[in-house]
This record gives C-alpha cells, sequence and structure tokens, in this order.
C-alpha cells in the first residue's frame, strides 16, 4: 500500500492584533496579547507535529523559560525539563523572538519597524529560519491573526503564505456589510439602519426604529476596529416618545443620543461622535428576549474554495452584555447544527465575493423560541476569533477533530471547555507565570494527559503588572469545566500574599 508521505512543518508566528491603538490602551493587558496563541502553537507544532516553531512577540516574556517547558510539558503530564519529556528534543524545536517593546503598537509595526535594529535582527532571523527550512523540504508558513497588510507583504517577501484572507476584503467585516452578508446568506438579523455618519443622520435613523416601536438601541462603530464591543454604545429611549408628534420624534432622539451608554467608558459621546464621523455608525434594535444567548461559528475557507467547519461556542460576556471575556465548547445542542447551517452559508457568500481563504468567525443571538430557539446573526470576523487558541489547544491536547455534530470525542468519551482570557483580580498583581504554573502543576486540577481534563493556563505575563491571566478547562461535561475554572480562582487566591 502506498503511505502518503507529509513535509515536515515550521511555522513563524506574529499574532499582531490589528485593532484600534486606543482600544489596545483600554483593554488591560493588551499589549502581551500576542502571547496568546504560543501554547497552541508549540503544542500543536511541536509536541504533536514534531515541526519547528520560530514565535515573534513583544514585550518581553515573564519567565519565558518556564512558560515553554509548560507547553512542552503537558502531553507528558509535567513540565518538560531539557528535553527529557515530551517529543525527543523537542526544546531545541521551539524559538522565542522576542521584541522589547512594550508600548501597544501592532506587533507587526513593531517586527516592521524600518529604524530599529533589533526588529532588523527579528527579520534576519525569520529569512534565516525560512530559508533552511525551505531548504529541507518543510512545509513553511507564516500564521497570524487578523487580514494585515504589513503582514501579507512580509509573507510575500519571505515567499511563504499567510493564514488569514486579503487585507484587501477587510471592509467586508464592517457591521453594515456583514448585515448585507447575513440577508444573501438566509440569515435574519435585528432590525436596523444604514451607515450614518454625524448625529443629525444617525437621530432620524434611530427616529424610524423608534416609530417602529424599539426603545432600546446599541449603536455600533461601523469599523474593524472595535473588537470586544467597544465600539457599541446602548441607548434607551423614554416610551412616551411613541406619542410624540412625527417631527419632534427626531429633536427627542437628538437629545437622548449624548446621554448613550458607551461600552467603552474612557471616552465621551463627543469622542464618540468624532469617531463616527470617520467609521460611521449603524443603529440596530437591541434583543431583550430572556435568556439571550451568544453562541459563535468558527470556519475556515480552503485554497481550495471549501468551506470548512472549526468549532462552535458559547461566548460568556462581560456586563454589557457587549464584550468578550471568554466561551464553552460547543454550543448547546439545541441550536447547534443550526449555527453550523447558518455559519456555513455565511461562508459560501464569503467565497462568492471573492474571499478565497483564511479564517472567519460569525457571531449571533440565540433568543427562545416555542420549543426552540431562533438565531439571528449580529456579525462577522474576517479574522480568526478569541475561540481560537482554547479550541486548537483542546483538540491538539486531546487529538482529536470534531465530529460533524460539532463535539469532541476520543474513544467514545466526549469532552468539554470552558475557557477564559479574562481570570482578574487586583491582588493577583506581582505574581509571576513560573507561580501559576507550579501551583496548578501540582495541584489536583491540572492538566492529566492520561484522562485528557484538567486546566490549561496561557496568557500568563499579564498576571504580574495587571494581576490576569487566562485558561482552558476540559471536563467532562459544562458542570464539571466549570468546577475546575472555580477550583482554578481558588488555588490562586491561595498565591495572593497574606492569603
Amino acid at each position: 500500500m502506498t503511505q502518503l508521505h507529509h513535509p515536515p512543518t515550521a511555522r513563524i508566528h506574529i499574532e499582531s492584533r490589528e485593532c484600534s491603538p486606543q482600544v489596545l490602551e483600554r483593554l488591560t493587558g493588551a499589549t502581551y496579547f500576542p502571547e496568546r496563541l504560543l501554547g497552541p502553537a508549540i503544542v500543536g507544532t511541536v509536541c504533536r507535529g514534531g515541526g519547528h516553531l520560530l514565535y515573534v512577540t513583544a514585550p518581553q516574556m515573564i519567565d519565558a523559560d518556564q512558560q515553554v517547558d509548560y507547553y512542552l510539558g503537558l502531553l507528558s503530564g509535567g513540565s518538560h525539563q531539557g528535553g527529557t519529556d515530551g517529543p525527543r528534543g523537542a526544546r531545541d524545536l521551539v524559538r522565542i523572538v522576542t521584541l522589547d517593546d512594550a508600548s501597544t503598537r501592532w506587533l507587526s509595526t513593531k517586527v516592521l519597524d524600518p529604524v530599529s535594529a533589533r526588529a532588523a535582527s527579528v527579520r534576519s532571523d525569520m529569512r534565516e529560519f525560512v530559508d533552511t527550512h525551505l531548504r529541507a523540504g518543510a512545509d513553511v508558513r507564516l500564521s497570524y491573526f487578523e487580514p494585515s497588510r504589513p503582514l501579507e507583504l512580509l509573507a510575500r517577501d519571505l515567499g511563504v503564505p499567510g493564514t488569514q484572507p486579503s487585507a484587501a476584503h477587510i471592509p467586508l467585516a464592517t457591521k453594515h456589510a456583514s448585515r448585507k452578508i447575513f440577508t444573501a446568506a438566509g440569515v435574519p438579523v435585528p432590525q436596523g439602519t444604514d451607515v450614518c455618519h454625524d448625529p443629525a443622520a444617525l437621530a432620524t435613523a434611530v427616529a424610524t426604529l423608534a416609530r417602529a416601536g424599539h426603545r432600546r438601541i446599541v449603536l455600533k462603530l461601523n469599523s474593524t476596529a472595535y473588537g470586544g464591543g467597544f465600539g457599541n454604545a446602548l441607548l434607551e429611549l423614554d416610551d412616551d416618545i411613541a406619542s410624540a408628534p412625527e417631527e419632534r420624534t427626531e429633536e427627542r432622539v437628538s437629545r437622548a443620543l449624548p446621554h448613550a451608554s458607551l461600552v467603552d467608558r474612557k471616552i465621551t459621546w463627543d469622542d464618540y461622535v468624532t469617531l463616527m464621523k470617520d467609521s460611521g455608525v449603524i443603529a440596530e434594535e437591541m434583543i431583550t428576549d430572556t435568556p439571550l444567548l451568544s453562541p459563535s461559528f468558527q470556519g475556515r475557507l480552503t485554497d481550495d474554495s471549501r468551506v470548512e467547519t472549526i468549532s462552535t461556542h458559547d461566548q460568556i460576556l462581560g456586563d454589557s452584555g457587549q464584550s468578550y471575556t471568554g466561551c464553552t465548547f460547543p454550543a448547546r445542542s439545541g441550536y447547534r447544527q443550526a449555527l453550523i447551517d447558518c455559519g456555513r452559508r455565511v461562508g459560501e457568500v464569503l467565497l462568492e465575493l471573492g474571499v478565497d481563504s483564511g479564517e472567519y468567525g460569525v457571531d449571533f443571538l440565540a433568543a427562545p423560541s416555542g420549543t426552540g430557539w431562533r438565531l439571528l446573526g449580529c456579525e462577522i470576523n474576517l479574522r480568526a476569533t478569541a475561540a481560537k487558541h482554547p479550541f486548537t489547544m483542546a483538540t491538539a491536547l486531546l487529538g482529536a477533530e470534531p465530529t460533524p455534530d460539532g463535539r469532541l470525542s476520543v474513544n467514545g468519551t466526549e469532552y468539554v471547555y470552558q475557557a477564559s482570557d479574562g481570570i482578574m483580580d487586583h491582588r493577583y498583581k506581582g505574581l509571576r507565570p513560573a507561580q501559576l504554573i507550579e501551583a496548578v502543576t501540582r495541584s489536583r486540577i491540572g492538566y492529566d494527559p492520561a484522562h485528557g481534563t484538567g486546566v490549561v493556563l496561557h496568557l500568563m505575563s499579564p498576571v504580574t503588572m495587571y494581576g490576569k491571566f487566562g485558561a482552558l478547562c476540559i471536563g467532562h461535561n459544562r458542570a464539571h469545566a466549570a468546577d475546575l475554572m472555580r477550583e482554578l480562582r481558588t488555588l490562586v487566591d491561595g498565591l495572593v500574599p497574606g492569603a
């Protein structure tokens, strides 16, 4: 029998989050965002695949060696030491390249800085890595988080493919374009408006929603630069607005707009108006059904123009109900198949619009409807999403791919997980990643490869300065995963001095 030959793999990761620099300044610990996919890259590329990894990040990782050894040791049930555990010589397959730059500039900007000697050295390291592994016949790729023209040009210069859709398609992920794509895919959306670029036009548009009976409105900056709901504002209209003469409705809405509740609490309404002039704003009815859930679909467009289902999740949102803080896998069974069907239809429309490769995510609202659920399209992310790293880590650890109905199962045993990027407490400031690693690996909740369950840490460097880190909790059911997350908090609380 002829055996298929798979070339060795080599990956460069530059996980640059290219949203508004102002948003990055206000997201706690966001300068460390590029570290978020380090664990999955090590476990997937090196431990499972035996490939080589060059991981670029900034600012300096805290306890970098301990973090790398931790991830290398996950499949062997302990911290990796000097290549004796896990794949033979695995430590030599991982290279971390760091720029000592803690600014909120995009990582791609730091790497491609034309006047920085350190950036030039990093680019030289990448060139050497690519040339070495291409000569060896490896499949070499540049992995990055979202469409980026600078990183596209870098990949082209290195002579390797990138992993995301072309930056030319970024406008397809704006809020208004997303609504059009949902409609083309046959996915219903909340009632909404066209794009408005000034408060007067917005007041007119919102007045139309008010006359249709909507009193709670969500305003959304029509831009891909404000992820995590940071471009949203919540507007409450008085019930008596419907009784006002038509010509007075717009006036009342106009007076109400400056009192909208901004998700980004560090800007004013005047700031929002300035952003509105630039990117535009759409308004949508706020869906107020109870319960109201926020499931998401993750997909991929392959190089041969097919739509692949990657995963489904239920998102965990912050106090405003607008900002992502974590997720559970998989999405609920009551609407999971509908979620997959709708997400794939969105992918088909993206193909028709010329998007021919890369990852994409689709956020929905799920509201009760009779004995089932109704799904409404919320927004499209033409990039990887915040659900990528826990899913990639879970599948790499378990050595499993999702079933057609979106579950993870190994030898008949099903696994689920809960993940968070925002485990935060001011009391955790001053702790170090090495302390977190030691506490978790020595506890009974640390990941156990024999059973495929337990806690896996990620995004650890921010804990020292910001008291914030992330974790993936893999269990046999939702209650088990949630219990692991609670036990982790209790464990870390016990590390606080004086606890």
